[in-house]
């Protein structure tokens, strides 16, 4: 057991290194033996995890991917109500800021995420068009749509940027959820008195 434990704190540390010096110098100008060299490991080591940079990228953002996957997927079995709003959204912010070292990696090199991901883009695309559906609530208006997409990319474009002060997960998740829900209230009609 103990040599599956140094495994997954090995691939955790090479995470850890690869998205320092993807989101400091690029996924392109980063090579494998620099992280390597991150880690204090043997470029040969970081090969028996993984047998390419490619593969390496995936690993890291497919985590964040998947996790997204199945809360944006949440969408598709839930009826929408006030309640079932806040819920998801707290989700959704749950998983970004969860992932949210993952966020300047996405950003910065996103022709080596599309690349390495191309149709799990789409699908995560097209999942997160029915979610901000989905939060546009009940006949919603294209004011309405567009307001709950406001509301979602508020959330991606916040987690985006280096904050420069010191806040918990927890105020992370208050203010974002807040900032979201404040944005979705200015719907053009009241939806709580529509849902079930």
């Amino acid at each position: 057991m103990q040599h599956a434990t140094s495994s997954r704190d090995t691939k955790a540390a090479i995470h850890r290194a690869a998205l320092e010096l993807f989101s400091t110098q690029g996924y392109e100008k980063t090579s494998l033996r620099e992280i390597a060299e991150q880690v204090g490991i043997t470029k040969a080591s970081l090969y028996y995890h993984y047998s390419s940079k490619q593969e390496l990228l995936r690993a890291i953002v497919g985590t964040f991917l998947d996790d997204m996957q199945r809360v944006l997927a949440l969408s598709d079995e839930l009826a929408w109500s006030p309640e079932a709003e806040r819920e998801l959204l707290g989700a959704y912010v749950d998983v970004v800021i969860h992932h949210r070292s993952t966020g300047p990696t996405l950003l910065r090199d996103i022709a080596a995420v599309l690349a390495a991901f191309g149709d799990d883009l789409d699908q995560l695309i097209a999942r997160s068009r029915r979610f901000q559906l989905w939060l546009a609530g009940p006949d919603p208006t294209p004011a309405d749509r567009l307001r709950a997409a406001a509301a979602v990319e508020s959330i991606g474009a916040a987690m985006a940027i280096e904050l420069d002060v010191e806040v918990t997960d927890a105020e992370i998740r208050a203010t974002l959820l807040d900032a979201a829900t404040a944005i979705l209230a200015r719907r053009s009609r009241a939806v709580a008195d529509v849902s079930p």
